[in-house]
């Protein structure tokens, strides 16, 4: 998606809150251009002609522009405030959208960090610059009549307000080019730094032991060092506009207030008339750097959109597609899968019946959690198709599948909150009681009765205050909370006691649910009625109803 098109994407969604402040925007260029011509006649008629009431009256007409100024320029911020938080919620949905509905070899084109940026400082960036839209085009129109009022005080003062013009135009013509590259550089050396503090954070801890945590924190220093130098760059040609752009009018002040006041002294001109030419040449100079500073954040903005929409742009889009169906058989047929650098993933065809009990075994690497991948729709086949109810998981509707369908990973992760917000997830419906009862079928129950808060109990950053087994737990009662016909579980059992594995497994058995359960526990693989074997599988014994199958 080109800058231009996300750009105008964002207007759009901006409202009516982007006209709303275009109005209060050009009534406060009006009162800008009106004071001076105010403070002009009010030393004309006022001052120069000693006449009270007219000093009066044209005092009392300043003060009541001054206030529809103040009026005018809050209506103006507070609807282009207002329009880019809704834009930005609106686009910040629509990137959660794309990236939700990514392959996996979609996904890995993105560092952590990388999209982060992406997904903060450069939505911010198109906040900002939405919110300062209406004060652009006001701020342009308003130039131009500047220029216009200037042009009615007389030949030799228009020509000297009108010389500006080309200047400006030479000004602002040499700098946006380098901004925007500047800008762009900067962008790629935030998302770096990202990458290096995603790093710095998460796996400090796992390379502590080996010295590791030196190298990362001489990668941090190194990202930073590359985003201050950006920054300064972009800093010195920002600098560099801004100071030169407004030099121009002030410039052209000077000389007119030279002519101008040769033609006063003449009798040909009057104060009042100097004083708001000269009012006006100054209200020029602000217009030019507000101009310029708005010029810079659309350079910002034309950056930042081009780098959301390569966002956008990547991955097939999100299927509307049909509703899953609530019941049906799971089935795989000739599915492989291909990544780059490794061998090929060749997965045996599968067919799971309703309610059934189906455990999957192999050893590291053979595939296992790519399969409970491929059967969730979270990835996509190479080869081959999933389908539930007869129907290809690519044609059901991404949101659909997940009420038929739910996975819970062999790494889960609590947000911050209580156990409550994440048994939920949102989902105000779910009572205590529903809590509760997940909790007793993931053998989690006890230790939750037991925290002071019970389920208001907070977990902290990424579930650090509990243990591994219980995070598996709570993570598996949150999947059950789903509600889903077909649950696939990625060795949620591995960091619980036998005791606590069979009470999980009994208490799945009793929910009457298509259960898929990629394991390495022996345990599981005896309460299954079927086993598939990816290689390297286990001994479950004998005695057990099982169905080996090999890789093929």
């Amino acid at each position: 998606m080109s800058p231009t098109v996300l750009l105008r994407w964002c207007l759009r969604h901006a409202g009516r809150g982007v006209g709303a402040s275009w109005v209060g925007g050009l009534a406060y260029q009006g009162g800008l251009i009106l004071l001076p011509w105010c403070l002009g006649r009010a030393l004309d008629d006022g001052i120069t002609a000693g006449d009270r009431p007219a000093l009066f009256w044209w005092a009392a007409a300043t003060l009541a522009v001054s206030v529809a100024l103040t009026g005018a320029e809050f209506a103006m911020r507070w609807w282009a405030a207002l329009a880019g938080v809704r834009a930005g919620n609106a686009l910040l949905l629509r990137l959660a959208d794309r990236i939700l509905g990514w392959d996996t070899a979609t996904a890995g084109r993105f560092s952590t960090g990388d999209l982060v940026t992406r997904g903060t400082r450069d939505v911010e960036t198109l906040i900002v610059w939405i919110a300062t839209v209406p004060s652009l085009v006001s701020g342009v129109l308003g130039f131009v009549a500047v220029i216009a009022v200037v042009a009615t005080l007389g030949p030799a003062l228009a020509a000297i307000g009108l010389a500006t013009v080309p200047l400006l135009i030479i000004v602002n013509l040499w700098y946006p080019r380098r901004y925007e590259r500047a800008n762009s550089a900067l962008s790629a050396a935030h998302s770096a730094r990202a990458d290096a503090v995603e790093d710095l954070l998460s796996a400090s801890t796992a390379v502590r032991g080996l010295g590791g945590e030196t190298e990362l924190v001489r990668r941090h220093r190194g990202a930073s060092d590359d985003v201050r130098e950006r920054t300064l760059a972009l800093a010195r040609v920002a600098a560099s506009w801004a100071a030169h752009a407004p030099f121009v009018p002030w410039l052209a002040t000077a000389v007119g207030v030279g002519v101008g006041g040769l033609l006063v002294l003449d009798g040909a001109f009057t104060v009042g008339g100097l004083v708001s030419f000269a009012s006006w040449m100054t209200l020029l100079g602000r217009q030019v750097m507000m101009l310029t500073f708005r010029f810079n954040q659309l350079g910002d903005a034309w950056t930042a959109a081009g780098r959301i929409g390569a966002v956008l742009d990547a991955g097939p889009a999100r299927p509307k597609g049909t509703a899953a169906p609530r019941d049906g058989e799971l089935n795989a047929e000739n599915l492989s899968v291909e990544r780059a650098g490794r061998e090929p993933i060749e997965l045996p065809d599968l067919s799971v019946p309703e309610a059934a009990f189906v455990a999957v075994v192999g050893g590291v690497g053979t595939g296992k959690t790519t399969l409970l991948r491929l059967l969730a729709g979270l990835e996509e086949p190479s080869a081959g198709r999933v389908t539930y109810g007869g129907t290809d998981l690519r044609e059901l509707d991404p949101d659909r599948l997940r009420e038929a369908v739910t996975i819970v990973g062999q790494r889960p992760l609590l947000l911050s909150g209580t156990i409550a917000d994440n048994l939920r997830l949102g989902r105000a419906a779910l009572s205590d009681d529903d809590l509760r009862a997940a909790c007793r079928t993931a053998a989690i129950d006890g230790f939750v009765a037991d925290l002071p808060d019970g389920l208001a109990t907070e977990v902290g950053e990424r579930g650090n205050t509990v243990s591994g087994g219980q995070l598996q737990r709570l993570a598996l009662a949150r999947g059950l909370l789903r509600g889903a016909r077909v649950l696939l579980l990625d060795d949620v059992t591995s960091a619980v006691d036998a005791a606590t594995e069979q009470r999980i497994l009994r208490g799945l058995r009793e929910l009457g649910v298509t259960i898929v359960f990629a394991t390495s526990r022996p345990a599981v693989a005896e309460a299954a009625d079927r086993v598939i074997d990816l290689g390297e599988g286990l001994n479950t014994g004998t005695g057990q109803r099982e169905e080996l199958v090999g890789r093929g």
